[in-house]
Parts: structure tokens; C-alpha cells; sequence
């Protein structure tokens, strides 16, 4: 029988669901359970030697060293998966030196990450403020023609990043008439919904036309400081950039720079460079801005859903089967 370790928040959430998954796996399945909160008690020696699964699950997102100094004393540890997509491919290499295989649940967050996207957007295309701020003086303050805002549709968005959250976010802006270009390694299908699909060595001759600028790929040492000075400076007077992805992809201080001079309009910030945000950042006092705490992909279904992906390929663990979304 092979252990599997899980929170005790998480099993107390998924009990029945966790019994059906057991059944269906074939009853090889032990659960090792640790409660992750504050005094919890730590297992035993014997808990430890019979681990050799684990589930880093969305209750333990920030409480985990405890959770992770367990996996790391597993000495049988082979298989762990987490709840979220976002993974360093190059997380954890003490575990993966050991031979343990990493999953994780790609399309778990990809909707409310697009819809908060899409919000972004629109509080920027539409003078939503102006007409919030005219609302607090009581004052009825029409917005001219001659002020009007551009509308969104023929505008163009470059998308770095084709997965889950990337295609989710292009299905949304060509709904609402934008013109979406992806930018990614690996060869195009057609299913994907974009315009066209170049590969990264393509980026600086696509940001010229990139009114919209989202950054939604994994951080690597190719994407790594990938958006630049350079990358800025051939954007379109007054574009906008999202980033949903991982601070280091964007070049912080040469950001500051465009927000300042105007060659960014504006920019939307689910990520920054170092996480919290420091108060004393020149990034929360720009009018055009918009930060969010790394918290983007909330939902109150996102649980369920990276659930079901750990639930399948837990399933194949105990049937002995291939599993499924390596990370790296």
C-alpha cells in the first residue's frame, strides 16, 4: 500500500470524494495525515518511511514548511503534485536529485485568472475612474467626445505564454474584438485561438504592433528579465502591460521607466519582482497601475478543480499507471 501525504484541512474538505478515488484506485491507497496549522503535532518516524506520495494542496499555500520539511525527511518520497500551475521547473532540486516526479495541475486557475484579465482591461479602456471620482462629488460630469476613450476592438494583444491561462485570456479578448498574437516555444496547433503564433526569437518584431503586452509564461532561464529595456522601447507610445506570470519575467526598474516617461499607458501587476510588494515601491503611487497581491486566479471553485487533477493522477499512482502534467 502506498502512503500519500495530504493536510488535514484538505482531507477534512474531500473526505467522501477522497473515499470514491480511493475505491476506484483499487484500495492501494493510505492516507498519511498532517495537520498543517500552527502546533500541529509532526509525524512519526514511521509516518515518514511510508510516504511515498504527497499533495501540496491550496490550504497550505502559505503554511508550508512544515508540509515540505516532511516530504524532504520521506526517505521513500517519489511522486509529489501541486495544486497550482505556476512551478519553477527548476523547484526543488533536492527532490528531484532523489528521483521524485513532480505534477501539477495545469487549467486549475485559468479561468479566473482570464476573467481578472479581462477586468483589468476594461477599468483601463473604459474611464471607469473618472466617472467613479465625479460619483463621490455627486456631480454629474459627462465625458466628451472629444475625450472619448479608443475602442478595444482591432486592437492588437501579444500573449507570451500559449498554455492554459494564455489561451483562456486570447479566447476573451477576440470575444470582446481584439486581435490576439501568441508567442511560444513549441509548434502551433490549430486549435489554439490566436491569430498567429510566433516563436519567442520573433518577440521584438511583434512588440511594435502589441498595443496589449501580457506576459503569461512559466519563468525559466529564457524568459527570465525577457521584457527589458529594449523590449519597452519598441512597444507603441501609450501600450499596456499585464503580467500574470512571475515577477522575474519583467524587468522591474526599466518598467518604472516606460510607466514614467509614458511609453507605457499602464500596466496591470498580479506579480512583481519581490513578493510583498515593498511599501515603499514607486509602484503603488502610479495612477496607471493597477497591483494586485499575487491573487489573480481566486475562486471559490479553484480548490475543486486542482483537486480533480491530483484526484486523477492519484488514481494512476494507485494503479501503478503513467502520470500525468510533469513539471520540467
Amino acid at each position: 500500500m502506498s502512503g500519500v501525504l495530504l493536510s488535514r484541512m484538505f482531507v477534512e474538505r474531500f473526505s467522501e470524494r477522497l473515499a470514491e478515488i480511493e475505491a476506484i484506485a483499487g484500495g492501494g491507497i493510505e492516507r498519511i495525515v498532517m495537520d498543517t496549522e500552527a502546533g500541529g503535532a509532526d509525524l512519526s518516524l514511521d509516518d515518514l518511511n511510508r510516504i511515498e506520495g504527497g499533495f501540496f494542496s491550496n490550504d497550505i499555500r502559505y503554511d508550508r514548511t512544515r508540509f515540505m520539511e516532511a516530504l524532504y525527511a520521506a526517505p521513500n518520497l517519489k511522486w509529489l503534485h501541486f495544486f497550482a500551475v505556476g512551478l519553477d521547473p527548476r523547484a526543488y532540486p533536492e527532490l528531484r536529485e532523489r528521483g521524485v516526479r513532480i505534477t501539477n495541475s495545469p487549467g486549475a486557475n485559468a479561468e479566473p485568472i482570464a476573467l481578472t484579465v479581462l477586468g483589468a482591461i476594461l477599468s483601463f479602456s473604459r474611464p471607469f475612474s473618472t466617472w467613479k471620482e465625479a460619483q463621490e462629488r455627486h456631480s454629474w460630469e459627462p465625458i466628451h467626445y472629444d475625450d472619448a476613450p479608443c475602442d478595444l476592438a482591432g486592437q492588437v494583444m501579444v500573449i507570451i505564454g500559449t498554455g492554459e491561462i494564455g489561451s483562456r485570456i486570447a479566447r476573451y479578448a477576440q470575444g470582446i474584438g481584439m486581435r490576439v498574437i501568441g508567442v511560444q516555444r513549441s509548434t502551433p496547433t490549430t486549435e489554439q485561438p490566436f491569430e498567429e503564433v510566433h516563436h519567442p526569437s520573433k518577440l521584438h518584431e511583434l512588440l511594435p504592433r502589441a498595443e496589449w503586452l501580457v506576459v503569461a509564461c512559466p519563468l525559466t532561464d529564457e524568459t527570465r528579465g525577457m521584457v527589458d529595456e529594449h523590449a519597452f522601447s519598441l512597444l507603441p507610445r501609450g501600450a499596456h502591460l499585464i503580467n500574470v506570470a512571475r515577477g522575474a519575467i519583467v524587468d522591474e526598474l526599466a518598467m518604472i521607466e516606460a510607466l514614467s516617461s509614458g511609453v507605457l499607458g499602464g500596466a496591470y501587476l498580479d506579480v512583481t519582482a519581490q513578493e510583498p510588494l515593498p511599501t515603499e515601491s514607486p509602484l503603488w503611487a502610479f495612477p496607471n497601475v493597477l497591483v494586485t497581491p499575487h491573487n489573480s486566479s481566486i475562486s471559490a471553485s479553484y480548490a475543486d478543480r486542482s483537486a480533480e487533477m491530483f484526484f486523477a493522477n492519484l488514481v494512476r499512482w494507485g494503479r501503478g499507471e503513467a502520470l500525468q502534467n510533469f513539471v520540467g
